[in-house]
């Protein structure tokens, strides 16, 4: 069983729309499953999660789309709320941070979550034009799970667990 439990989306249609169910344990991350669709609308996104993920649970979500956030609320998913894109350590983006913060921690991907699997396996990094030399920015094409993973434990990242944004 799970310390905490989360849900990370990040909205899409042409490029995937990705949903993971997340756990948190001994300070490890679980990809539970995973929903990856293309060229859905959210009516049709929400029909396909439903049973599928548990609404009870915190749904992070790109904070750039909050009517589609509104929808999932409608449905169901109260929880569904946008994470907040800032400023991390040191001047940092958000997206830096949570990296960082990922790099931190064991990743444990359930063999069922194939694009996840398929999207870590090739997340590659930017090179400085000057030097040639990778840098801490990753290459923002196929990353979609990726996102989703990086909403998801957001709550973590920073510290804020209660026992209402978590099961």
């Amino acid at each position: 069983m799970f310390d905490k439990m989360f849900i990370g989306q990040d909205f899409g249609f042409n490029h995937a729309n990705a949903i993971l169910t997340l756990g948190w344990k001994d300070k490890e991350i679980y990809i539970c499953n995973e929903l990856y669709l293309h060229e859905k609308d959210t009516n049709e996104i929400i029909e396909l999660a439903n049973g599928k993920f548990d609404k009870h649970i915190k749904m992070w979500c790109d904070c750039a789309e909050p009517d589609r956030i509104k929808m999932w609320k409608r449905a169901g998913y109260y929880k569904a709320e946008g994470v907040v894109k800032e400023k991390g350590s040191n001047g940092k983006t958000s997206v830096q941070a949570q990296i960082d913060f990922l790099k931190q921690h064991k990743i444990h991907i359930h063999p069922s979550c194939i694009n996840t699997i398929k999207e870590i396996q090739q997340w590659k990094w930017e090179k400085d034009k000057q030097t040639g030399l990778y840098i801490d920015d990753p290459v923002c094409v196929f990353d979609d799970a990726m996102a989703a993973l990086r909403y998801g434990i957001e709550t973590v990242r920073k510290n804020k667990v209660s026992i209402y944004d978590a099961i």
